[in-house]
């Protein structure tokens, strides 16, 4: 955990404190709390399922047990914290981005949900948020425009599997916005991720 205090929101980010050193002097007035997950595959992912080739392991399934590691942490941010911050946002990249709406609906804590070439391919992730609405505010979604070409099908699926978490939350609710990037999954995604919090800041700020 790395905590860089600020004033005004939290922002969560789900890596490690090299990343939130980069996004840092991209962002608007806030605290930043970097809590990585030591396993990817395991911590960020909500059930298990199998790997994305032959010979990968399966995916592990383990973000209930990291969710609560996760509000451990963010805790303890708060209470170092010079003041409370106004609210929080959760922001997560790949899988990450799944993690972080799915933890939007299984808590409240995170009023802003950040899911940034969010991994919504993943099996069963689209009946899942039909059948557990988000418990969020306000969602950002977005997407790189090449990513629904990539060679796995199962892949491939991110571009409608993304189009329809967008409808799913706004038929919640959840005000949402989606966006399309030029380029691949790995493009700009320091650029891509302050782009998220930027939006959902701002559009606090507008309805406050």
């Amino acid at each position: 955990m790395d905590l860089i205090a600020g004033s005004g929101p939290l922002v969560v980010l789900l890596d490690d404190g090299e990343t939130a050193e980069k996004l840092r002097p991209l962002l608007p007035p806030c605290s930043l709390l970097a809590f990585p997950a030591p396993d990817w595959d395991r911590d960020l992912t909500p059930w298990s399922a199998p790997g994305l080739r032959l010979k990968d392991p399966d995916f592990g399934g383990g973000a209930e047990a990291f969710l609560a590691a996760l509000q451990g942490a963010v805790s303890e941010a708060e209470a170092a914290l010079p003041e409370r911050p106004g609210t929080k946002l959760l922001l997560g990249y790949s899988l990450g981005g799944l993690f972080a709406l799915w933890a939007g609906t299984r808590t409240a804590d995170f009023p802003l949900l950040a899911s940034v070439s969010g991994s919504l391919w993943y099996d069963g992730w689209c009946e899942y948020l039909e059948a557990n609405p988000c418990r969020g505010q306000r969602v950002y979604l977005s997407l790189g425009e090449k990513e629904p070409k990539a060679r796995n099908p199962r892949m491939a699926r991110v571009g409608d599997c993304t189009e329809k978490t967008e409808a799913l939350l706004r038929a919640s609710g959840v005000e949402t916005t989606l966006e399309w990037n030029p380029g691949g999954h790995f493009n700009e995604p320091e650029a891509r991720m302050a782009r998220a919090v930027r939006t959902l800041l701002e559009d606090k700020e507008e309805q406050s």
